[in-house]
C-alpha cells in the first residue's frame, strides 16, 4: 500500500501525568475550589486530598446526580465563583467522569454576571464568552475510562430547561484542561455498569475517529491502538474488576481516542445517540454504541484508508468487522440498532447525517 501523504495541524496542550499512583502527585496550590463526583472517591482519599490541598482549598462542590445540565451549571458556578471572583489565579480541581470534567469546562470560565442571569444562560446557549470572562487553570483528574473528557477541548452540557432537551456543545477556543492526571487506581470502584458504558464510548470514540472525513495517518493510529484495548481489555474488567493491568490499558485506550477524537470530533453514531439519551434515559456510551454496527456498515467502501483501519481493528477484512463488532456488543448486553429497514428510520438516518457530528461522517456524499 502506497504511504499517505500526510498534511495535519496538530495541537493539544494538556500535561499528562499517567500511571498508577499519579493522582497523588497533584500539587498543593496557592488557591484550589474544587467540583467532584462523590462516588468516585473514598473516604480516605477525600481525606488525604483535603489534607494535601490544605487551607489553598477556597471551596469544595460535590456533583449532582444526573446530566451535565445547564441547571448543574447554575449550581456549580453559583457556589465556586464567589472564590473564584476572589481569587482570579485559583485553579479549578475537577474529579470525576466526563460530567464532572465537562461542567468543570465551564465553571472554570468565570463571569461577572450571576449564573442564574440570563445574559450566563444565553452565552453558554450560543456558545460565546463575554468578554469579561476570567479564565480559571483547569487541572482534571479522570475516575472513568471512557470519556477522554480530560485532552478534549469541547464540554456536552444538555440544556433541559424546555422539554424535550437538546445538547449544547461548549467549545471556547482555549476550553482544553491545562493539565490531567490519569490513574488507574481511581477506576478500580466504577460499577461494572459505569465501566462497560464508559469503555463503550471509548471504542465510539475511536470508531468515529476512523470514519471521520477529518481523519489522518496519527489520529487513526491512535485510534485502532484504542479500540483493539477495549475490545481485548473490556471483558477482562467486568470479569475481574480489580485486575490493574486491564484497568490501564482501558484508561490509556481512553487517553488516545479522547485524544484522537479532538482533532477530528465524532461523527454518526454520536449524532444519534443524543436522542437516545434524552428519550430513552440511556447512558451516553451505551446510547453511542447502539449504532455502531450500522455505522460501520455505511462507512464500507467509502475509502480505502477508511477499510485498511476498520479492518485493522479486528485484524480482518472490514466487511467482517460489521459482525464481529455486532457479536461482541450483544456479549455485553447491547441490543444494536438499524435505521435502513423501515421510511421512518431513514428519515431519521438522513437527519443525523445533516447534523453537525453527523456532516464528519465519511459516508456522508
Amino acid at each position: 500500500m502506497a504511504a499517505q501523504a500526510l498534511h495535519l495541524s496538530w495541537h493539544n496542550p494538556v500535561r499528562v501525568h499517567f500511571g498508577a499512583g499519579v493522582w497523588e502527585s497533584i500539587p498543593a496550590a496557592p488557591a484550589v475550589v474544587v467540583l467532584a463526583d462523590r462516588a468516585a472517591l473514598s473516604t480516605a482519599q477525600e481525606v488525604a486530598l483535603r489534607m494535601r490541598l490544605g487551607t489553598g482549598c477556597l471551596a469544595w462542590q460535590w456533583m449532582q446526580p444526573g446530566l451535565a445540565s445547564l441547571d448543574q451549571a447554575r449550581s456549580h458556578c453559583a457556589a465556586l465563583w464567589p472564590a473564584m471572583r476572589l481569587a482570579p489565579d485559583a485553579v479549578v480541581l475537577a474529579i470525576g467522569g466526563g460530567s464532572t470534567l465537562d461542567l468543570a469546562k465551564v465553571v472554570r470560565y468565570c463571569f461577572v454576571q450571576d449564573s442564574h442571569s440570563d445574559t450566563t444562560a444565553l452565552a453558554w446557549r450560543n456558545n460565546t464568552l463575554p468578554d469579561d470572562a476570567q479564565r480559571h487553570t483547569l487541572w482534571a483528574v479522570p475516575t472513568t475510562a471512557g470519556t477522554g473528557s480530560e485532552v478534549s477541548r469541547s464540554a456536552t452540557v444538555w440544556d433541559t430547561d424546555t422539554p424535550p432537551g437538546h445538547k449544547l456543545a461548549w467549545t471556547p477556543p482555549d476550553g482544553f484542561a491545562d493539565a490531567a492526571w490519569i490513574d488507574p487506581l481511581l477506576t478500580l470502584s466504577c460499577p461494572a455498569s459505569v465501566t462497560r458504558d464508559c469503555a463503550l464510548d471509548t471504542l465510539a470514540h475511536a470508531l468515529e475517529v476512523l470514519w471521520n472525513r477529518r481523519c489522518n495517518a496519527l489520529t487513526a493510529s491512535l485510534a485502532v491502538t484504542a479500540a483493539r484495548d477495549v475490545l481485548a481489555y473490556l471483558p477482562q474488567v467486568l470479569q475481574d474488576p480489580q485486575d490493574l493491568e486491564a484497568r490501564t490499558a482501558l484508561c490509556r485506550a481512553s487517553w488516545l481516542a479522547g485524544t484522537a477524537m479532538s482533532h477530528t470530533q465524532t461523527a454518526l453514531a454520536h449524532a444519534l445517540s443524543y436522542a437516545v439519551t434524552l428519550q430513552e434515559g440511556m447512558q451516553h456510551g451505551q446510547a453511542c454504541a447502539l449504532w455502531l454496527p450500522m455505522a460501520w456498515s455505511l462507512a464500507l467502501g467509502q475509502d480505502t484508508q477508511c477499510d485498511h483501519h476498520l479492518g485493522q481493528v479486528f485484524n480482518t477484512p472490514p466487511e467482517d468487522g460489521v459482525r464481529l463488532l455486532g457479536d461482541w456488543l450483544h456479549a455485553l448486553g447491547i441490543t444494536t440498532r438499524e435505521l435502513r429497514d423501515t421510511a421512518e428510520g431513514r428519515q431519521q438516518l438522513a437527519e443525523a447525517l445533516q447534523s453537525a457530528r453527523g456532516r464528519n461522517f465519511i459516508g456522508n456524499h
